[in-house]
């Protein structure tokens, strides 16, 4: 019964505290954070609003499966620039769990016969770990700020062919 309860809630209930963070973080956040939670959304929450506004039914074992595979692979491509180039760890973890989810479609193109509640929760579940990883790093950047103050939000970059004057 709690199972049943958890599994009609749960989409509704991740959007919510998507969004709810998303609010926080563009309170307190900085850049990358903005950046994260702005693809999280964008990617995991809003698909399934507009899809449900057109009346479209979308189901990742039918015959619109690949927009899913396609949301994940931009998805990811966003967040492994994104990690790259924060002057944080956390995005890696967020990158690293979105690698799972273009696995698991890896996976399922590859095989034949591939269980649907494992297909499931290795493409869906990690959204939940990048969802509490955000919200941690969000943390993590408000504790270090109050404690050491305002601190470059991105990596420095080289210019390419820079000339050193001497």
């Amino acid at each position: 019964m709690l199972l049943d309860f958890y599994n009609e809630y749960r989409v509704l209930a991740q959007h919510i505290a998507s969004v709810a963070l998303a609010l926080a973080i563009w309170r307190w956040g900085g850049g990358p954070e903005r950046w994260l939670i702005g693809i999280f959304v964008a990617t995991m929450v809003a698909p399934t609003h507009v899809f449900g506004l057109f009346g479209i039914e979308i189901y990742p074992f039918g015959p619109h499966g690949w927009i899913f595979v396609a949301i994940d692979v931009i998805a990811m491509i966003a967040f492994v620039v994104i990690a790259l180039n924060a002057n944080r760890n956390y995005p890696l973890w967020v990158a690293g769990f979105q690698l799972v989810a273009i696995g698991a479609h890896a996976a399922r193109g590859m095989v034949d016969a591939v269980s649907p509640f494992a297909y499931l929760v290795l493409s869906i579940g990690p959204s939940y770990c990048q969802l509490v990883i955000i919200f941690a790093g969000l943390v993590r950047h408000i504790r270090r700020e109050n404690r050491f103050g305002p601190y470059r939000e991105w990596r420095l970059t080289r210019e390419p062919f820079a000339v050193s004057q001497s």
